[in-house]
């Protein structure tokens, strides 16, 4: 399992692996949202926060293996901790 993006979202890590069958997987908290084969490639799930805050998660992999990852439509960088109860998006 090679890890290809992660990031954390108020306490829960999210990340994109792309697998060896060139498969490329969503997991928050560790647990599999979605998982899709080749390029392009189109992954999102919805992750509730306390206080019925939804934030969508969106990945994006281009034909030229590209990937771009949004939360909310705004771009996130790998690595980043986003607290967005507390800071704005």
């Amino acid at each position: 399992m090679d890890v290809a993006f992660a990031f954390g979202l108020a306490g829960h890590p999210v990340t994109v692996v792309l697998e060896r069958d060139d498969h490329l997987a969503l997991y928050v908290d560790g647990c599999l949202r979605k998982r899709r084969p080749g390029a392009p490639c189109y992954l999102w799930t919805n992750v509730e926060l306390p206080f019925e805050e939804h934030y969508l998660v969106e990945v994006r992999r281009s034909p030229s293996r590209a990937l771009t990852v949004t939360l909310n439509g705004h771009a996130v960088a790998p690595g980043a901790i986003l607290n967005p109860q507390r800071t704005p998006l």
